[in-house]
C-alpha cells in the first residue's frame, strides 16, 4: 500500500487535485450554499411596490416638519411596544432611503399607524388641530396646511373639515392643501407587512 508521503512526493499533481477538491468543498459548505439559501429566502419575501408619488411627497413633508423628532418608526420587542404592533423587522424598511427611525417617542410610534388609525378624515383633523380628536395631545397643530373658507364657498367635490368652535370660527370649514393630503397619504402608508394601495382623495 502506497503511503501519502510517497504519493505526494512522486505525484505532486495529487497535492493540487486533493487540495483543490478540499478547497471547493469547503467553499461550497462555508460560503456558497449559505449565500444561495439566503438569496432564495430573500427572493421569497414579499416586496413593497414602488412608492406612490403622493406618498413620496408626504414623506418629504414629514422630514421637513421634523416629525421624526417626536415620533419613532421602530418597535422594540418589549411589552410596552405591543399596542403599536409587532417588533420591527429589517423587511419593514425595504425601499426606504434612509429609514425614518426617529429619535424620541413624545408621540406614539408610527410604524403601523396606517392600520391602527386608517381614517383619512381623522388624520386630517389631527393634523389641523390634534386636540380636536385627542383632547390631551401635546402635538402642535399644522393649520398652515389648510385654507379656511366660508362653508358655502367650499367646492362641492373638495375634502372639507368641519369642526365646532374654538377649532374653527362659526360658518367656516378647513380645506386641506395638497401638502396636507400628501402627508396623510404617507402616514396611511405606514403599515407593517401590508401592500395595500395608497390612499388618494
Amino acid at each position: 500500500m502506497i503511503s501519502l508521503n510517497a504519493l505526494f512526493h512522486h505525484r505532486p499533481t495529487a497535492i493540487v487535485v486533493i487540495g483543490g477538491a478540499v478547497f471547493l468543498l469547503l467553499s461550497w459548505a462555508i460560503a456558497l450554499e449559505p449565500a444561495l439559501d439566503l438569496k432564495a429566502a430573500d427572493d421569497a419575501r414579499p416586496r413593497k411596490a414602488a412608492a406612490d408619488p403622493a406618498v413620496e411627497r408626504g414623506r418629504a413633508v414629514y422630514l421637513a416638519e421634523g416629525c421624526g423628532y417626536c415620533h419613532t418608526q421602530f418597535l422594540r420587542p418589549l411589552f410596552i411596544d405591543v399596542p403599536y404592533g409587532r417588533p420591527s423587522e429589517a423587511a419593514d424598511y425595504a425601499g426606504q432611503a434612509p429609514p425614518l427611525l426617529g429619535t424620541e417617542r413624545n408621540g406614539p410610534d408610527l410604524s403601523d399607524v396606517g392600520t391602527r388609525q386608517p381614517s383619512p378624515l381623522w388624520n386630517l383633523l389631527h393634523l389641523y388641530n390634534p386636540r380636536s380628536v385627542v383632547p390631551r395631545s401635546v402635538m402642535p397643530g399644522f393649520p398652515w396646511y389648510f385654507d379656511i373658507v366660508d362653508k358655502e364657498k367650499a367646492p362641492a367635490n373638495a375634502l372639507v373639515l368641519t369642526m365646532p368652535p374654538p377649532f374653527l370660527p362659526p360658518g367656516k370649514v378647513a380645506l386641506p392643501r395638497p401638502a396636507a393630503i400628501d402627508l396623510v397619504a404617507y402616514i396611511l402608508s405606514l403599515r407593517q407587512g401590508s401592500s395595500q394601495e395608497p390612499w388618494r382623495p
